[in-house]
């Protein structure tokens, strides 16, 4: 083909069929035929380019980045191998060379509207907001009526806290096409962090269209519950996300009763002992087993939309009455007893941005009169170090389990994981640490929430300070720890010198 001369009419079946399938969202026939192409015309740069592209869509990077390489062999300055390469690059987890490639891609192509989202985005995690809404400014002026791009630059500005004009954004998107769901849930992230939960709660929905939770969606094979009187019936309320999502709204499940039906939850096993007396709860089952008969079903994060709940209806149930448990020889220690949590699960979307290195908290070492613990699930090959630390993790079976020991500690701190909200629930001081842009449901500046008033919030000044946080946190343990013993010598009785 590069000579001029007509292509070989095997080849334009082949590419042919490999087009056609692509396009119908056949990816396994298009990668035989792209194969095929290989094998028979294995000069044809466009069959190698395109074979990676349909690999990384697949999830199986190691063998784009293999195609892409054989492309790049072949035809050294073309910038669709180039950027095919950057692609399997990133998903690889080689950040840097997938941001050279990119940028290579724009050397060669500055209108190459792919290599300047991925590479946006690249500078997005890199905390490099101003470089990522150039890149992003340069995209919508080649494709000004792309929705997506739009949605790209808002959520650009959204990581840099500019909630105005990404809010803007979002709405230009959704006015060019009105399914957008990625840019409607953004839209809603962004009303939640101001608590604009009326405007927020319908675009809320949205999230259930996004491919990171359309699996949460469920089909019972049931009708979904939209907020109509239940008249007897009984509705099943499942957990949507995760342990976390599940302890903050079954705040909204008494509230139910104004319905006249009968409750059922079903959630983890892990939080059926500690949510088991819940008023309003008619009975609980366990997620995968056998459900007892019932007539409608509802996500159990679907409750404040159908509600409409505003900051006002915030207020979280009475903290349950924990069943009493055999002391823990590790907790009769002295000194003011702090748990320690510095990441969460690895599968979270945002964990990359919500979990630390343990290493940061090292600098707490030189605090004085701490017994420190450890609540991390699964625990930490290589911990805090940390004078006398202790991993209280092999007690912690269940979440009812993690309650009773944080009920008998001083102060729990943490970042946004599941435990802050254990801590909140059951109404015992914690200190969370955030990240520069938090999840929603922490708001954008306050240091206290309506969602658990026993929280305090530490906050990134900046995209990944931990060590700011941290030094904020050692004042803040100082101050409590220094008061909790200044008030236990008053009562005491001894002489303040």
């Amino acid at each position: 083909m590069q000579n001029n001369n007509p292509p070989h009419p095997q080849l334009v079946k082949l590419f042919t069929q490999a087009y056609v399938a692509h396009s119908n969202g056949n990816q396994s026939m298009a990668l035989v035929a792209y194969k095929r192409i290989q094998k028979e015309f294995p000069d044809f740069v466009d069959g190698w380019t395109n074979g990676s592209v349909i690999l990384f869509e697949m999830g199986r990077s190691a063998e784009a980045f293999d195609m892409a390489t054989r492309a790049i062999e072949l035809a050294p300055e073309n910038p669709t191998a180039i950027c095919a390469m950057a692609n399997a690059q990133q998903s690889l987890g080689k950040i840097e060379e997938a941001q050279k490639s990119f940028q290579k891609v724009l050397e060669l192509d500055p209108n190459n509207v792919p290599a300047l989202t991925n590479l946006a985005g690249i500078y997005n995690r890199a905390g490099q907001f101003e470089e990522a809404i150039n890149l992003d400014d340069r995209a919508i002026k080649i494709q000004p009526l792309n929705s997506v791009l739009w949605g790209n630059r808002g959520h650009s500005r959204m990581r840099a806290l500019d909630l105005c004009n990404a809010e803007s954004d979002f709405c230009k998107a959704l006015e060019l096409d009105d399914t957008n769901a990625l840019s409607r849930w953004n839209l809603a992230y962004v009303q939640l962090l101001q608590h604009r939960y009326h405007s927020a709660w319908p675009n809320f929905r949205a999230r259930m269209a996004l491919n990171d939770w359309a699996e949460n969606n469920r089909n019972f094979g049931k009708p979904q519950w939209n907020g109509e009187p239940l008249c007897g019936r009984t509705l099943l309320i499942y957990s949507e996300q995760g342990f976390g999502d599940t302890l903050q709204f079954v705040r909204f499940i008494p509230r139910l009763a104004q319905f006249g039906g009968k409750i059922l939850l079903s959630t983890s096993r892990l939080l059926q002992n500690l949510l088991s007396g819940i008023a309003g709860i008619d009975g609980m089952t366990i997620e995968g087993e056998p459900l007892p008969d019932y007539d409608l079903v509802v996500p159990l994060m679907e409750l404040p939309v159908i509600l409409d709940v505003d900051i006002s209806d915030l207020a979280p149930l009475p903290p349950p009455s924990l069943p009493a448990r055999q002391p823990i020889p590790e907790l009769t220690r002295s000194g003011y007893k702090v748990g320690l949590v510095w990441a969460g699960s690895p599968a979270h979307t945002n964990d990359g941005l919500r979990s630390m290195s343990p290493r940061f908290l090292d600098m707490l070492a030189d605090l004085s009169d701490i017994a420190w613990y450890g609540l991390q699930k699964p625990p930490a090959i290589d911990p805090p170090r940390l004078p006398g630390f202790i991993d209280l993790s092999p007690y912690m079976h269940d979440f009812l389990d993690t309650a009773q020991l944080i009920k008998q500690l001083d102060l729990v701190v943490t970042v946004d994981t599941a435990v802050a909200h254990v801590t909140g629930f059951i109404g015992k001081p914690a200190i969370v640490m955030l990240a520069y842009l938090p999840d929603w449901r922490w708001g954008i500046d306050e240091l206290l929430t309506p969602w658990y008033p026993s929280l305090e919030l530490v906050r990134q000044s900046k995209h990944g300070d931990w060590q700011g946080v941290v030094n904020q946190l050692k004042i803040m343990i100082g101050q409590r720890a220094g008061s909790c013993s200044y008030t236990k010598v008053l009562q005491f009785g001894c002489n303040l010198v």
